[in-house]
């Protein structure tokens, strides 16, 4: 995984436009993490984001590209722009228990604690809150296949 210093800001903010994480978020906040350049990354097809096991976290935001959730080898759900993932680890502090790969090239937003703690406390709150409602979606659809096996 390799910063990609070479993407502009408006190309960045181009690219957030379109995804649902950031449609609560005004022009100047999506300026505000686009000009962060170290945490617009760029990752070539078939390259690992996250490795099971390890201790990193960080959580990312998939803006451009596909990637493959895998535990052990088999792919358990793939990923596409607008998705985000490793937020457990980020959440919890616990190790990586899946790879997560990319299926073509990716942009990515890496999001830790550090960039955290250089965005405003509203901006910090959007991206909590966006957290907080994929994880009650994917709640909810877990919940809906275990009702339905029943």
């Amino acid at each position: 995984m390799t910063d990609q210093k070479s993407l502009q800001v408006d190309q960045v903010i181009k690219m957030l436009e379109g995804i649902p994480f950031f449609k609560t978020f005004s022009t100047y906040e999506k300026k505000r993490i686009a000009g962060n350049s170290s945490c617009i990354v760029k990752v070539g097809s078939g390259k690992k984001i996250i490795q099971d096991g390890t201790s990193d976290t960080s959580f990312f935001i998939l803006i451009k590209g596909e990637v493959v959730v895998e535990k052990k080898g088999a792919a358990i759900v793939g990923m596409s722009s607008g998705e985000f993932f490793g937020e457990m680890a980020f959440l919890t502090g616990e190790k990586r228990n899946t790879d997560v790969i990319a299926q073509e090239a990716c942009v990515l937003i890496k999001v830790d604690h550090d960039l955290l703690t250089r965005l405003s406390a509203e901006i910090r709150e959007k991206i909590k809150d966006q957290i907080i409602k994929k994880l009650v979606e994917r709640l909810n659809k877990t919940t809906e296949r275990l009702r339905v096996r029943m």
